[in-house]
């Protein structure tokens, strides 16, 4: 992989897009954020071709549920890991055709490591 890891986070929160480009720049990464469904498959559209996706399933108008499945379609085995105020099961995770998911709020190394191992998988 050439450059920093292009990490694509779509949460409607704006102090939780603020906090992520932050922390994901500090730790090597390039991320990008958008606060919607529609404006994450708009870059995706628009040739966006990110390395790992983070997903709000709690957003307003396109929900998470249904970003993803579009997403999915669009980027094939790209790991898309959910940002959840719930805890998921793996069989929930694996149902709404995630990679993963993260319980916010969330531990930052433990969501660092879980970047990198996803994005460092070959």
């Amino acid at each position: 992989m050439e450059g920093n890891p292009i990490i694509l986070v779509v949460d409607d929160d704006v102090p939780i897009q603020i906090l992520m480009q932050s922390l994901l720049r500090e730790f090597g990464f390039d991320p990008v954020t958008v606060g919607s469904g529609d404006k994450a498959l708009q870059a995706i559209r628009g040739g966006l071709r990110p390395d790992l996706v983070l997903l709000d399933m709690n957003m307003p108008g396109m929900n998470g549920a249904d970003t993803l499945r579009e997403l999915r379609a669009l980027l094939g085995e790209v790991p898309i890991v959910i940002l959840s105020g719930e805890r998921l099961s793996p069989n929930e995770i694996r149902a709404l055709g995630a990679t993963g998911a993260v319980q916010k709020p969330f531990d930052v190394p433990d969501l660092v490591a879980q970047i990198r191992g996803y994005v460092t998988e070959d």
